[in-house]
């Protein structure tokens, strides 16, 4: 078998753990994909015996998790959900579109998604349902943008069905992160010079293996990151008293130009820490780390808007 011959499905399920069976057009244009099928707690018999060795283990519950990265890019058309939105439903966000405008994600506390994820590998079925996980997000100047997944489901036997040929058509090719590509990067509406942004949504994924339920729910986020930039001389941007302030800032980058094309992250009450100093082509830079709030009124840490 083929470890290049992989692809993924994914689709939202309309009650928790039922596969509603998806089919080409709900097909994830990945790469770095892994499966680990046979996850899950295990316990000693700790029997007593005359010698010394090994006791046997037995499986007290199985859960299946896979990872992979997904391209940062529109759908090609305004108001049209990307392939990858249904994604960041199994990660803790609604999804709320404006017809030939805008689709945006944002975080919520309760009545989370779930879905069912199909992984092929060279013909072979490897099913995760009732799937939920997490995501973290990489904007690097000169590279691709990436959003990294790692999603937790139960587990199911592996088969080898009819295999279903996916439609990547909702995925369009991606901009790298250059001056023409990404208009805007601002901290506290000051525009840097920037070389990397990360966001880590850090949501906390459990499986639960109780008498009468067997699930994997979400208990809490934690989102943060990074930002490195060019460093600001202290009378043009004195981003180290904002760092020692602790003041909640606001963070805006646009990547994308053309419409259907164009992805927002925003969060407007972000907090700078620990800012150390690199270099970079020769050029003095600044590093910081990065701890997304919410407002008094929740769930708008970050908003992720495709327009």
């Amino acid at each position: 078998m083929l470890a290049k011959k992989k692809y993924i499905l994914a689709v939202a399920e309309s009650t928790y753990g039922t596969d509603p069976t998806p089919d080409g057009a709900n097909a994830i244009l990945t790469s770095n994909c892994q499966v680990q099928p046979h996850q899950g707690n295990r316990v000693s018999r700790n029997l007593d015996r005359p010698g010394l060795g090994n006791d046997p283990e037995i499986a007290t519950g199985r859960f299946t998790t896979v990872t992979f990265d997904v391209e940062v890019a529109g759908s090609g058309t305004a108001g049209t959900a990307p392939g990858w939105g249904v994604l960041l439903l199994g990660c803790g966000f609604d999804e709320t579109v404006v017809a030939d405008t805008s689709v945006t994600y944002a975080p919520v506390s309760e009545s989370f998604d779930s879905l069912t994820i199909y992984y092929y590998l060279d013909g072979e079925l490897h099913k995760l349902t009732g799937a939920r996980g997490t995501v973290s997000f990489n904007l690097s100047r000169d590279q691709i943008p990436m959003m990294s997944f790692s999603f937790t489901g139960l587990a199911n036997d592996p088969t080898a069905p009819t295999v279903i040929a996916p439609d990547n058509s909702l995925f369009v090719q991606p901009l790298p992160v250059t001056e023409a590509n990404t208009p805007t990067y601002t901290v506290d509406s000051f525009a840097v010079r920037a070389e990397t942004f990360t966001l880590d949504m850090a949501c906390a994924v459990v499986y639960r293996n109780v008498v009468n339920s067997e699930s994997v729910i979400l208990t809490d986020r934690a989102p943060a990151g990074t930002l490195v930039f060019e460093q600001e001389a202290i009378g043009t941007k004195n981003f180290w008293a904002l760092s020692k302030s602790g003041a909640l800032v606001e963070i805006d980058i646009v990547h994308g130009t053309t419409a259907g094309n164009i992805v927002q992250i925003t969060g407007s009450q972000v907090q700078l820490s620990q800012p150390s100093l690199g270099d970079s082509d020769g050029l003095s830079t600044m590093s910081m780390n990065t701890l997304w709030t919410p407002t008094d009124s929740g769930d708008d840490e970050v908003a992720i808007v495709v327009t």
